[in-house]
């Protein structure tokens, strides 16, 4: 895995690849983005750990306005067009049942794996075919209902080399016999020329460069993670994290920032929107994967005081009492956080302020508002 480099330079559009190695370079104005990959350490037990998975699927905060919200591809209606019924509290609730399963499948997230290796597999070598053809030849077994990644695929090559096929071969045969809906055998030119590709990052059209590059890529080819990557960097460079917040793709980005210690800017925007509990949500995750702050039990502890309470999906106006301690106790665990662990020290702390600020003027007006009604 290399590192996350962000260099500021004014430089053009670059886009070189070497043979089996291609790296895409991203320029936006002043501003250059080089992707980083999973090729090293295996993120995946981590990402498909049971704790984990919760943490990313609730700093998602499912919003269901925004997850069900109608979508066309090509003129197509992808969700269905609302039917209004009048029901029991029964039938109301089985349908919050359905809403919800509903909503688990739309946000599954892709899959977070190691970049894979490359085929070098020699089968035979038959010196007698040598100088029989010039051509080289590819058999594929096209039997029905054998997943793609087990297809057996070879190529004999014209020096007589019986082999197995590479990985860009292997995809491109098993989309012409078995084809996958959306996906190209030639590479889209929005991922293939530079130009467009940055167009639709200036467009902050996101969702749909993760979309597209889930259909065209597998998950641990080396074009989709620098394309994820670069998207992801983009994002975080430009405070973006709401156009992604509610998909399926907020989760993975979370954990790529959190992989590569660079998600000290959504943890800022996460306290400038008062969201304290998802900051600490956040804390835990990088204590999960990285395991390096001081007091990281304390972030598991509170963490199992917090997922059980619902969703904050907008600012409350009155508080229980339940609520200020809990939120007392996350405030102090970031603020610890930010002291010592934090790369953007000074505007987190000025924000957390700020919210303390806010805070207590809401801490004050509830409680006023219960004594005036005599619940104090």
């Amino acid at each position: 895995m290399s590192l996350l480099k962000v260099i500021r330079i004014n430089t053009k559009h670059i886009f070189t690849k070497h043979n089996e190695t291609h790296t895409l370079y991203i320029s936006n104005r002043k501003l250059s983005i080089v992707p980083s990959v999973y090729d090293q350490e295996n993120p995946a037990p981590k990402f498909f750990s049971s704790g984990i998975q919760v943490l990313l699927k609730r700093l998602t905060r499912p919003e269901f306005s925004k997850v069900f919200r109608k979508r066309t591809n090509n003129n197509t209606a992808v969700l269905k067009t609302p039917v209004y019924k009048f029901l029991t509290d029964e039938e109301l609730n089985i349908e919050k049942e359905k809403a919800n399963t509903n909503a688990d499948r739309l946000l599954q997230m892709p899959p977070v794996v190691k970049l894979h290796e490359q085929i070098n597999d020699v089968l035979s070598k038959d010196p007698a075919l040598v100088g029989y053809d010039n051509s080289t030849y590819m058999f594929t077994d096209i039997t029905f209902g054998v997943a793609n990644e087990h297809r057996i695929i070879v190529q004999r090559n014209p020096d007589g080399t019986l082999e197995s096929c590479d990985r860009d071969t292997r995809k491109r045969l098993n989309q012409i016999y078995f084809p996958m809906q959306g996906r190209k055998i030639r590479e889209p030119k929005v991922f293939s020329e530079p130009e467009k590709f940055n167009g639709l990052l200036e467009g902050e059209k996101y969702e749909y460069i993760l979309d597209r590059a889930c259909v065209q890529y597998e998950p641990d080819e080396r074009k989709y993670q620098e394309i994820t990557s670069i998207t992801y960097q983009h994002i975080d460079l430009h405070s973006k994290f709401d156009l992604l917040r509610s998909t399926r793709h907020f989760g993975p980005m979370v954990f790529y920032l959190t992989w590569h210690q660079s998600m000290d800017r959504l943890m800022l925007e996460l306290v400038q929107s008062g969201v304290v509990r998802e900051a600490v949500l956040l804390a835990a995750l990088r204590q999960a994967v990285h395991n390096d702050l001081s007091n990281g039990e304390d972030y598991n502890a509170l963490v199992s005081e917090i997922l059980p309470r619902p969703i904050q999906l907008t600012k409350p106006e009155i508080l229980s009492e339940e609520d200020i301690a809990l939120d007392t106790k996350c405030t102090e665990l970031v603020d610890t956080y930010i002291n010592t662990s934090s790369s953007m020290k000074s505007q987190q702390a000025l924000a957390l302020q700020g919210f303390r600020e806010y805070y207590q003027q809401l801490v004050d007006l509830s409680r006023g508002l219960k004594k005036a009604h005599g619940n104090a």
